[in-house]
């Protein structure tokens, strides 16, 4: 019983970290400075670009935390089961949103470079 008392309270550190990652990021993503600290840079991002990379590298993390305050807080057996699961995976979610974006965009950018190149051989 310790041991589940123990990963309880070290899940729901670690997930209150991401979440607070997951809100400074988010913040700086809708009211963060639409210009480039770095403007000399070869890639020059924004501030809210920089932010929406970073909420997209922290899907994969912040699943894996999601995943185990649910499992340790035994949200399965609470009174509220959507409610509670829709809560503790919406910052899992948004990340997922954030992730699956970039890769679109990704996908986009390799598409058009290979037209590209296929059209100048």
């Amino acid at each position: 019983m310790e041991t589940s008392k123990t990963a309880k309270i070290l899940s729901n550190v670690v997930y209150g970290f991401g979440l607070l990652i997951f809100l400074a990021l988010a913040g700086l993503v809708l009211f963060g400075a639409n210009y480039s600290p770095y403007p000399d840079a070869m890639i020059s991002w924004s501030l809210r670009e920089i932010a929406f990379v970073g909420l997209a590298v922290g899907a994969v993390p912040m699943l894996f935390a999601c995943m185990a305050v649910y499992k340790f807080n035994h949200i399965r057996h609470s009174a509220h089961k959507r409610r509670d699961f829709t809560l503790i995976f919406l910052p899992c979610f948004l990340c997922g949103a954030c992730l699956a974006f970039v890769l679109g965009l990704f996908a986009i950018m390799m598409i058009q470079a290979l037209i590209l190149a296929g059209s100048l051989a």
